[in-house]
């Protein structure tokens, strides 16, 4: 063969190797494009989004992809006693889950425990509809054992560190709770400004932002919460005492504080509780399990979210020789307050700044109940670089500190020195001022509703009373009956159902208090604007409007905080105020354990009427679940 005729074979050949590689090319670029579009980490996986409702308003936010196993072990976390709890991953409080603001978190939940459940994040949106809120009976079936549910959230619009729980029995008491964290998006204002004006404490301030730590305060029980409801409903015992507080799963049973054995006249047990009478005081053992400590880190700031998740009481916390600057409530920032102080409501989460220019050593953050039928306390460690350690094996001590310069008292008080924030009070920032249905009128609401705190003898347990909100009990058994938002449109709701609010209007809840205790409410959605409360008295007028009206000065429609939890005084009122935005199932509930497990809820229908119903997907609907119909309408059905 000629050099001519080889040459052109060779070309021949390149041509068509060529040829071959590009069509190669274009098959192999389309189909790679495809992959990492349907990458769980790269985009959102279409098919754990049905066909009814694909989430293309979001086509390039991340996906950050969690998996939780739910299950029961054997844990002494105080060093008191050793009981089953529930867990996740292996833990509790269960694995914090993190995102920026803006990413798509999708949750896929394995159930291993012995009990229906379902997990609810507050404050936090639903990228699949609103059938997704983990409320069981409310918004959706719960989980059965040995069952998987997979939902996803955006968090567009709402950042820093949320709870999620078990929603359909009291299993967040035993262990089944945990938190989100989002971190805010560099666009969202921050009102650090108003701290300092110095540019390398600005700096300073944005790095503990990005270095933030978490503190998560539980009240502990040596019994799970169904042995002692059991007890109570047999022998009429008590369903408020706790063992101990824990700080990240961390702390030590705590007995009655020497000095303190009385609240309002009535005798503490050796656990500081009050016990009902006629029946035996409870004896307390102290424990040596570790404190939780936070490292400082040679750091000048530090951020810290506070979050109660106890469900009982509510707190009082101080760090010794340390002031605190509250820059966040669940609802996000607000306008900052500096204090020695802090008080959180069961339920809620504050965020702090704490300028760190003590001494080396550690100082002892501590935590006391502010309730009135328990004196309960607890601590953790605030430690900074150069602390001599304890030698291996030997109890951890807490640091002391001379009486006259701790601010929070043994019976939850305050020294007259000493301020006290409260997140739950603090205008957001930037401004954002309640809506109204009338410009003229800031007072006026397009609805409004009375509701009343209050308890009532059930017809059916000797022991056991009944709680309500809305004139009639919310029992705990609707977890396991047909989700509310199921129901049709032209259904009858009675209460303590709230329903037939249209989109687009503005709500007013007043609520009134019957019982002589300070008593949180968490309401599920967006955050409402807290306008107002006083204790011992009632609310002046039949609604807000009434109330400016009658020159009341206990009303803000000016710059009121935004919330999630807020607390109804003492035999005194609150008043809430939202705008309905979506069609959804929600509740405002009590965020005390024993209230909201014996009736203190009333559900609402927001955006939903007759003319404008919602339409559930039928996978929904036909979810695998127990058909379960109450024997009456007492609290245990």
């Amino acid at each position: 063969m000629s050099s001519k005729q080889t040459a052109l074979a060779e070309t021949k050949q390149f041509r068509s190797t060529s040829w071959n590689f590009w069509l190669f090319l274009a098959v192999l670029t389309p189909f790679t494009i495809i992959l990492l579009f349907w990458h769980d980490n790269l985009y959102p996986v279409f098919s754990y989004w049905p066909e009814w409702n694909t989430p293309t308003e979001k086509p390039h936010a991340l996906v950050r992809s969690y998996h939780l196993e739910t299950g029961v072990r054997w844990m002494n976390p105080d060093g008191g006693r050793w009981r089953v709890m529930f867990t996740c991953n292996g833990q509790t409080p269960c694995p914090i889950i993190y995102a920026d603001e803006g990413d798509i978190v999708k949750l896929s939940v394995k159930s291993d425990i012995y009990a229906q459940s379902s997990i609810h994040f507050s404050t936090l949106g639903r990228t699949v509809g609103s059938w997704n809120d983990g409320t069981a009976g409310l918004s959706q079936f719960p989980t059965l054992p040995r069952s998987n549910w997979t939902n996803a959230y955006d968090t567009s619009g709402s950042w820093g560190l949320n709870w999620f729980i078990d929603h359909t029995t009291t299993a967040s008491a035993d262990g089944l709770a945990g938190a989100l964290y989002v971190a805010p998006s560099p666009d969202r204002p921050r009102p650090y400004h108003l701290i300092t004006n110095d540019t390398l404490e600005l700096r300073q301030i944005s790095q503990a932002e990005r270095e933030i730590q978490h503190l998560i305060i539980q009240s502990h029980q040596h019994r799970d919460t169904v042995w002692k409801l059991l007890r109570m409903r047999a022998e009429g015992s008590e369903y408020y005492c706790y063992d101990s507080i824990l700080v990240n799963g961390k702390g030590r049973v705590q007995c009655r504080q020497p000095e303190y054995d009385h609240i309002k006249g009535q005798k503490l047990d050796q656990k500081g509780c009050i016990q009902p009478p006629g029946l035996p005081d409870e004896t307390c053992k102290q424990s040596l399990a570790d404190y939780d400590v936070i490292e400082t880190q040679g750091r000048r700031y530090m951020m810290l979210n506070l979050m109660n998740i106890g469900f009982e009481h509510s707190v009082k916390v101080s760090i010794d020789h340390h002031k605190m600057i509250v820059v966040a409530n669940n609802a996000g920032f607000i306008v900052p307050e500096e204090a020695d102080v802090l008080h959180i409501p069961s339920a809620s989460r504050v965020t702090i700044l704490v300028r760190l220019d003590a001494e080396p050593g550690d100082y002892a953050i501590r935590i006391s109940s502010t309730s009135v039928l328990q004196n309960l306390h607890g601590y953790a460690v605030l430690r900074y670089p150069a602390k001599r350690l304890p030698r291996y094996g030997e109890p951890m001590a807490l640091p002391s500190e001379a009486p006259g310069l701790v601010c929070v008292l043994p019976d939850g008080g305050t020294q007259p020195n000493c301020s006290t924030a409260e997140g739950q009070l603090l205008p957001p920032y930037p401004p954002q001022p309640p809506p109204s249905a009338g410009k003229q009128h800031l007072g006026k609401a397009d609805l409004t509703f009375r509701l009343s705190a209050g308890s009532q003898p059930s017809k059916t347990e000797k022991y056991v009373p009944e709680y309500f909100l809305n004139e009639k009990p919310w029992q705990l058994y609707h977890g396991s009956m047909l989700p509310l938002l199921f129901h049709a449109p032209n259904e009858t709701l009675v209460k303590p159902i709230i329903g037939n609010l249209p989109l687009g209007s503005v709500v007013d809840l007043i609520i009134e208090n019957q019982i002589n205790e300070t008593i949180p409410f968490y309401k599920h959605g967006d955050p409402s604007w807290f306008l107002g409360s006083r204790g011992q008295q009632r609310f002046p007028g039949n609604t807000v409007q009434d109330a400016i009206d009658s020159d009341s000065k206990s009303l803000n429609l000016q710059d009121p905080a935004l919330v999630i939890v807020h607390d109804l005084p003492a035999l005194g009122w609150s008043v809430l105020r939202f705008k309905v935005t979506s069609q959804q199932a929600t509740i405002i509930h009590a965020a005390k354990l024993r209230y909201f497990a014996l009736g203190m809820s009333a559900p609402i229908l927001e955006g939903i009427t007759e003319d404008t119903p919602i339409k559930v997907p039928e996978s929904v609907v036909n979810r695998p679940h127990v058909e379960f119909k109450p024997a009456h309408d007492g609290i245990f059905g």
